[in-house]
């Protein structure tokens, strides 16, 4: 590098993270990045991706098993990957937010180590409440996500009539 010479100036970008509106449509699962990405500041985006690709793989083969892969039949998988992709969301945000500090949350909430240590390492799919209404006294932590779910073929219809009507 010591023969480098920068062509353009130095820029800084963050938030990359994203999630498709639905997580499956009749025939079709979206897994790993297919469905989301967040933020890779704790290494998550791989466990996330494997745990749903482990979790879609099982939704598939249940629903082969029943001989019927429609949408509906993927509506577990997208509660659960979401749920664990909003736990590591929240833990992000409270991360960027410059007033956040781990050690005050664990200096006033020492009971909750566990369940931080838990989602920190990747045990996203249980109940976190107390953990982010804690975090909350610290940081601005973000609403859900309302989307994630399958995209069921009603919904589709009324999509579709909604768009013609416009």
């Amino acid at each position: 590098m010591a023969q480098a010479t920068q062509s353009a100036p130095a820029r800084l970008t963050g938030d990359f993270s994203y999630r498709s509106k639905h997580c499956a449509c009749d025939g079709l699962l979206l897994i790993g990045d297919a469905f989301a990405f967040l933020d890779p500041v704790f290494s998550s985006g791989v466990f996330l991706a494997l745990k749903s690709g482990e979790l879609g793989a099982d939704a598939i083969h249940s629903a082969l098993l029943k001989d019927n892969v429609c949408a509906e039949q993927f509506t577990e998988y997208g509660q659960l990957i979401c749920h664990g992709i909003e736990s590591m969301r929240k833990l992000v945000y409270a991360f960027y937010d410059e007033g956040f500090r781990f050690s005050d949350l664990l200096k006033k909430h020492p009971e909750l180590r566990g369940d931080l240590t838990d989602c920190l390492i990747g045990h996203l799919f249980k109940d976190f409440d107390s953990l982010f209404r804690a975090v909350g006294e610290f940081a601005d932590v973000p609403t859900p996500l309302e989307y994630g779910n399958p995209l069921i073929q009603s919904d589709l219809n009324n999509l579709s009539s909604t768009v013609v009507e416009n």
